[in-house]
């Protein structure tokens, strides 16, 4: 759980609120939990299980720990046990670096072939949806004795679900919303869309990643649109929550994704959520999402006015999304892990 040094980013919160569901579970007690974390966060997840300050060399010269299963919580995670037969097992989140255009197909197969070497190597993989699945099975090799699953992430937990009407309005205008700011998020192609839409603003959260905000602002000038745009930072629990329960609606048009968070959140909070058909999105967001087929500023509109008008006809809508939304839980996802933990001590 090393990834708990930057707990707002995606793998930080995947750290975080896993192990959170791990501590709550009585069935982790049994299991003789220990958890790697950063330097000053130890007991983070309370006293039910023991904690491991990871060191930088350990990458290099291994961990001593008599673990029976060794959970490497990302398929990039350097952190290894010296016991030989302990039984390791790799979450493997996306292959996201693969749309990466500042990599040369030199570096994307070097990085292909550092996961295969995990791979090969591992007694189990966990995938965060079926299309992670898909793609390793297309592009490494995975032996047939591996334990294999597919178990997905949670969503937000529904005490930190907070009713309108107890925040002040965070915005003097109607919003759409997004979270997250990197190029796979293709945000710049929604434009046309907020050009037509003059009634709402666009916020959009998160810090910025590798220069995009600039694309952004570029995009939204060339279509007039740039005074409607606004960059609201790195947001905390609070904040997010907040910013999901006021906007009108979720705009993610992302095309590299493993799973898609932000989908699930706003789900949970009964509002509509406007995504591409690309990687992981259509399994996440299921059939009471709506999705742009292309990014034809025509596409774009028509999509979304149809979608706004659907939303605001059906009463039962909200409800149907907070259902959809409520199958993503940590506490299952935490209940799956463990079962999986017994399958490979028993090996």
């Amino acid at each position: 759980m090393e990834r708990l040094r930057n707990p707002y980013s995606g793998l930080g919160q995947y750290c975080l609120q896993l192990g959170n569901a791990f501590a709550a579970n009585p069935a982790s007690e049994s299991l003789g939990f220990t958890a790697l974390v950063p330097k000053g966060m130890e007991g983070i997840f309370g006293t039910k299980m023991q904690y491991k300050v990871v060191k930088p060399w350990h990458k290099w010269f291994g961990m001593q720990l008599p673990a029976m299963v060794w959970h490497c919580m990302h398929q990039d995670s350097g952190f290894l046990p010296r016991n030989r037969n302990s039984q390791v097992l790799y979450t493997i989140h996306d292959l996201n670096f693969l749309e990466r255009t500042d990599y040369s197909n030199n570096k994307k197969q070097q990085k292909l072939d550092a996961i295969q070497r995990k791979i090969n190597k591992a007694a189990g993989l966990v995938y965060i949806s079926e299309y992670v699945r898909t793609q390793v099975h297309t592009l490494l090799k995975v032996q047939a004795d591996v334990l294999e699953r597919v178990i997905y992430n949670g969503g937000g937990h529904q005490e930190d679900v907070i009713k309108n009407g107890e925040f002040s309005s965070i915005h003097d205008k109607p919003f759409l919303f997004s979270i997250g700011i990197h190029p796979k998020k293709n945000y710049h192609v929604l434009m046309p869309l907020l050009a037509a839409q003059k009634q709402y603003d666009w916020l959009i959260a998160g810090p910025d990643s590798r220069g995009y905000k600039e694309v952004i602002r570029a995009a939204a000038k060339q279509w007039g649109v740039e005074q409607r745009v606004h960059f609201v930072g790195p947001v905390d629990a609070s904040e997010k929550w907040r910013l999901y329960q006021q906007c009108e609606a979720l705009l993610f048009p992302s095309i590299s994704e493993g799973f898609g968070l932000p989908v699930v959140e706003a789900m949970a909070v009964g509002k509509p959520v406007f995504l591409s058909t690309k990687c992981s999105l259509p399994e996440v967001g299921g059939t009471e999402a709506y999705y742009f087929e292309d990014f034809d500023p025509e596409t774009l509109n028509k999509v979304f006015v149809q979608g706004m008008i659907d939303y605001q006809k059906d009463p039962e809508k909200p409800a149907r999304l907070i259902r959809w939304a409520a199958q993503f839980s940590w506490n299952n996802a935490a209940s799956q892990y463990l079962e999986f933990y017994k399958k490979l001590s028993k090996r």
